[in-house]
């Protein structure tokens, strides 16, 4: 009886350590967005604004600047220096979306879908127009 008790119990031990290990993820699977063709047009109206009143503008202006409320916006982000047209990466907006820092990340706790920050990222590329 002990024996049975032995083997069923290391049997057990056996089962547990392959299902804890089965659970460990070495890599985060991340959303691919293609690029958006250079004959699309990216609308400050039609795309990045309803970004900013879906995911944004209920804490911007009530908490922290920039004003990201529609009629607001755009002056906001460009005359306080949070978009640098045609340049993305030197854009302080742009770099608040794709942080790894979850201090700085926003929308806090909530990364927008890289589908959205694409579409960000090619306006600012392709001068960060009011259109």
């Amino acid at each position: 009886m002990k024996k049975i008790l032995k083997l069923i119990s290391k049997a057990a031990i056996l089962i547990l350590i392959l299902a804890l290990s089965s659970c460990y993820y070495d890599e985060i699977v991340e959303e691919i967005v293609p690029d958006i063709p250079d004959d699309v047009v990216v609308s400050y109206q039609d795309d990045i604004q309803p970004i900013f009143t879906a995911s944004c503008a209920s804490c911007h202006p009530t908490i922290a600047p920039p004003d990201l409320t529609a009629g607001n916006s755009y002056s906001s982000i460009i005359d306080g220096g949070y978009i640098v047209p045609n340049d993305p990466d030197a854009s302080i907006l742009y770099q608040t979306l794709i942080t790894t820092n979850a201090q700085e990340l926003m929308p806090p706790n909530n990364a927008l879908p890289a589908s959205d920050i694409e579409l960000i990222e090619t306006w600012i590329a392709r001068g960060a127009e009011d259109n």
